[in-house]
């Protein structure tokens, strides 16, 4: 075999795997979550916002969140924040309003909360928190916003 053959080979392959190389290896496409939450019922302490990307340990485990966001309650009612740069897939939202700055749920008689609290996609709960899978919604745009009312 000559050497043009053999160079020419080599160069043929070099260009193989490099289109193989870039068709497997896209850029990961991210967006932002808008979280507005609503219905406060008072500017006490602080909203809680925390952000799962999974069910294990949705929505107890703190070791589980992904991201969360401490903002002062709002004489209005309303707060919000944004979680930028998070890649496309499923999310889920827990959120306390954390008027006694105890960083945890306060409960009352009966074992019923005494902080308002909510979900993503503003699931009504009944004896226990609520499944990832009820829960999650999916990150598929530059920006998706889950516009919540806090339950008291």
């Amino acid at each position: 075999m000559t050497n043009s053959k053999i160079v020419a080979i080599i160069l043929a392959a070099l260009v193989i795997s490099s289109v193989g190389g870039e068709i497997g290896a896209q850029a990961e496409i991210k967006g932002d979550i808008t979280v507005v939450i609503t219905n406060l019922r008072n500017s006490d302490g602080e909203v809680l916002i925390s952000l799962y990307d999974k069910a294990e340990g949705f929505p107890r485990d703190r070791t589980a969140i992904l991201r969360t966001a401490a903002v002062p309650a709002s004489a209005s009612g309303q707060v919000s924040i944004v979680f930028e740069e998070l890649p496309y897939g499923d999310y889920a939202i827990a959120v306390l309003h954390d008027e006694d700055d105890s960083l945890d749920m306060s409960f009352g008689a009966l074992h019923l909360p005494k902080e308002g609290y909510c979900f993503s996609n503003n699931l009504k709960v009944r004896l226990s928190a609520p499944k990832f899978k009820k829960a999650k919604f999916t990150l598929n745009a530059d920006n998706v916003t889950q516009t919540l009312r806090m339950r008291y």
